[in-house]
């Protein structure tokens, strides 16, 4: 295998086409394994953890600790955003508050054990854990703010969900809890992630390869403010699967991106690429739309220029 590998390398000897087939081979070496881990067990929870048990978490609490624990829930579930929006849609019609739903949905896409994983085997547990406390904070902050709101009465019942007779009967489907299940998801999740990861992988390689670090260094590390409002807006765009990101992010850190504009592009880039908002416009009014992009564009760029102050 690996002399057809240097057979296959040898065909562009010299090339750069060469430089970033081995850069890529280096980088997938260094990545692997945590991609593999956050995989597996994000597959276990998503086929063992019923959607009956996370909505009984919510209930009988008082809202502050239940916001709190929404948030923490999304820190912790390896559920994609096309599950939790659409879950939270349907527990709203079943009686659950919208600030305990808002937190979920803010701090869900910003983290997950396998963006963790992902996250530290690239760029370190330091900023592995400071996503996790980025993804709790502004989950508690916009449950806080839509609670706020509601007790102002500038956000009405009616002014919420948009009409989907469907959602009850959702939350009601009963989960198919086995192995073969989650081995079927497994398959699923490896095939989705691995797409955009391997291409990401190229895409890193390309970058360092090709990109002179001058360049970065002097456009965006002499401003540090600058940078965080750069990397803040070039999130919403250019964010499309989180694994993918990681490779590319690292790259670009290694070239001379400061942290705190690394944080802010973590954050404001899985909040608002484009399938999420997609997916809070079919179940929810514009005006949870806008909360849900506000606490996360707003987030990054004061949690990007705090990290970048005492970093």
């Amino acid at each position: 295998m690996d002399n057809l590998w240097y057979k296959f390398l040898d065909l562009y000897s010299g090339s750069y086409t060469q430089k970033i087939l081995i850069e890529a081979l280096d980088l997938l070496n260094q990545l692997w394994p945590y991609l593999v881990a956050g995989i597996v067990l994000s597959s276990l929870v998503k086929v063992f953890v019923s959607r009956q048990a996370i909505a009984g978490i919510f209930t009988g609490r008082r809202n502050a600790m239940t916001i709190v624990l929404a948030a923490l829930l999304g820190v912790l579930s390896p559920l994609g955003s096309y599950i939790i929006i659409p879950l939270s849609a349907a527990l709203f019609v079943v009686g659950i508050p919208l600030p305990v739903l808002m937190a979920l949905m803010v701090s869900s896409p910003i983290i997950n054990p396998n963006l963790f994983f992902l996250t530290a085997g690239a760029m370190g547990y330091e900023m592995a854990v400071m996503r996790v406390v980025s993804a709790f904070l502004l989950g508690v902050t916009a449950g806080y703010l839509t609670q706020f709101l509601i007790r102002r009465k500038k956000l009405t019942p009616e002014a919420i969900l948009r009409s989907s007779p469907d959602l009850e009967a959702w939350i009601q489907t009963e989960q198919d809890i086995s192995f073969k299940a989650f081995f079927r998801d497994l398959y699923r999740m490896t095939r989705y992630v691995s797409k955009y990861f391997f291409l990401a992988i190229v895409l890193a390689a390309a970058i360092k390869i090709l990109v002179n670090p001058y360049y970065v260094v002097r456009f965006l590390s002499e401003n540090s403010f600058l940078s965080v409002l750069i990397t803040t807006g070039a999130g919403v765009p250019f964010y499309v699967c989180g694994g993918a990101a990681i490779p590319v992010v690292q790259q670009l850190s290694e070239l001379g991106l400061p942290d705190g504009a690394v944080l802010a592009f973590f954050i404001s880039g899985p909040v608002t690429k484009i399938a999420n908002i997609a997916m809070m416009q079919s179940a929810f009014k514009k005006n949870i739309l806008s909360i849900y992009l506000i606490t996360g564009i707003g987030g990054a760029a004061i949690l990007g220029l705090i990290y970048t102050l005492f970093k």
